[in-house]
């Protein structure tokens, strides 16, 4: 023990419904050293009392060793591995400061390589309630620092996740204490590509029924603020949807959910240039409340874009310019995404319009006009192309804004008049393979009289 050639770790026992590759965290690789687990374990314990020993004295290693030594005697006739774990855990606490910050690398190894043996003991508890009471307190003791080893911290709680398979209910829990320790370390920008999986493990844990819809609301607000604090507002903005998504629900007690968070996903949706459909936001039960309250005039501002025009915004900021400064709102900022919104009613259901018209609805001046339009067209309102020579812009859709019953006639009828042109094309090329079928009949009749 303390020789870097001599990490010991147990290979871990992976229960059956081991999660895939792709929906692991990164793990470390340890070397296998003895004959087995016991032979691990005897290893792990002589390591740790020369640690406990060069940190507090040798009284308290050789206290350590008399523990263990008669744990493991009981060890040897019921493999019972939960009294040596504790102990373990026990005197865990000080290791992450046995480690030196100068060249500490093979010190970090032992130390990594003695908490694989944990988690290979902790798999082979056969008591749930102690498995149970065990993780919780590895996770606390894993996330009680954020200044010593950080990184090391977590790794381990990504390698403490990858133990458990998806049955058992304890994955949700240390995944929580994941992203809540790497938020506090300002280490979120690691746990970051992971979040791509989220939905994977998500429908893991609810098909084992160890995500309650109150976890998941936590878990999207939390995520959501985790995301935004490492400078992704569009992504935090995106999860923050799914949190007041849960309170669509019939029965869903409406005083449970954050009411700065509703503020928060409307300034989003204001400020983020790229986002331009505020149907879908201003339906959620969660906006619906706020409306009611002193606040909700940050709705009717959403409601001014998702209906409105450059006039209405003008109007509105007027009348609440204090709003505006409450929620650092910049009005330049918003009057460029009420043009382009603009733009695209006027494109609905037309295939051309005028620059002139454009410039007019959109309050701006010809000479100015285009690049309003090309802008449009790169940001994915309006598909189609300038006319320059007709000073026309050639429109083949548009964004849009809203749909209801009036759109779902002009659907109605776009379908119903596609379907009329697939049946013309239809009969046509009928009537054209008839016709040369008919043509080449006569042909072989006239070739067979001229014989």
């Amino acid at each position: 023990p303390g020789q870097a050639s001599s990490i010991w770790v147990a290979s871990p026992r992976r229960p059956a419904g081991r999660p895939p590759p792709q929906a692991s965290w990164a793990m470390a690789v340890y070397i296998t050293y003895g004959e087995g687990e016991a032979d691990a374990v005897n290893e792990g314990g002589e390591w740790l009392k020369t640690i406990i020993a060069s940190q507090k004295g040798a009284e308290a290693g050789a206290e350590f060793d008399e523990k263990f030594k008669e744990l493991s005697a009981d060890l040897e006739n019921n493999q019972c591995y939960g009294p040596v774990f504790d102990l373990f855990l026990e005197h865990s606490e000080d290791l992450f400061g046995a480690i030196p910050e100068a060249r500490g690398e093979d010190r970090v190894k032992e130390v990594e390589s003695f908490f694989a043996l944990a988690l290979s003991m902790l798999l082979m508890s056969e008591e749930a309630e102690h498995m149970d009471s065990a993780t919780t307190r590895l996770c606390k003791l894993l996330t009680s620092s954020t200044q010593q080893h950080p990184d090391l911290r977590l790794r381990l709680l990504m390698n403490l996740h990858n133990t458990f398979p998806p049955s058992l209910e304890f994955r949700y829990r240390v995944f929580k204490y994941i992203i809540d320790y790497a938020a506090e370390a300002n280490l979120f920008d690691q746990v970051m590509p992971y979040l791509e999986y989220l939905d994977a493990w998500m429908a893991d844990w609810e098909t084992f029924q160890h995500l309650q819809p109150e976890d998941k609301r936590t878990l999207f607000l939390d995520l959501s603020r985790y995301v935004r604090a490492i400078g992704k507002r569009l992504d935090s903005f995106q999860l923050l949807k799914r949190y007041h998504q849960l309170f669509q629900a019939d029965g869903v007690d409406l005083k449970e959910h954050d009411e700065d968070a509703t503020v928060q996903l409307l300034q989003d949706a204001i400020q983020i240039p790229s986002v331009i459909q505020f149907d879908d936001i201003l339906s959620y039960n969660t906006v619906k409340a706020l409306a009611k309250t002193k606040r909700g005039d940050l709705v009717k501002l959403c409601e001014v874009f998702f209906t409105g025009t450059v006039n209405d915004l003008r109007d509105f900021h007027k009348k609440k310019e204090a709003l505006f400064k409450e929620h650092d709102l910049e009005i330049q900022d918003a009057m460029s995404k009420i043009k382009l919104l603009t733009m695209a009613t006027m494109a609905q259901g037309r295939s051309e319009m005028s620059l002139q018209e454009v410039a007019k609805g959109i309050e701006e001046s010809e000479d100015s006009i285009e690049p309003w339009v090309v802008r449009a067209i790169s940001e994915g309102v309006i598909d189609g192309r300038i006319d320059q020579l007709n000073h026309k812009v050639l429109v083949k859709s548009a964004f849009q804004r809203k749909f209801e019953k009036d759109e779902w006639a002009f659907l109605d009828t776009k379908l119903s008049s596609w379907i009329d042109n697939l049946e013309s094309v239809i009969k046509f090329i009928g009537e054209q393979k008839t016709l040369k079928e008919a043509s080449g009949a006569a042909a072989l009749a006239t070739a067979a009289g001229v014989a």
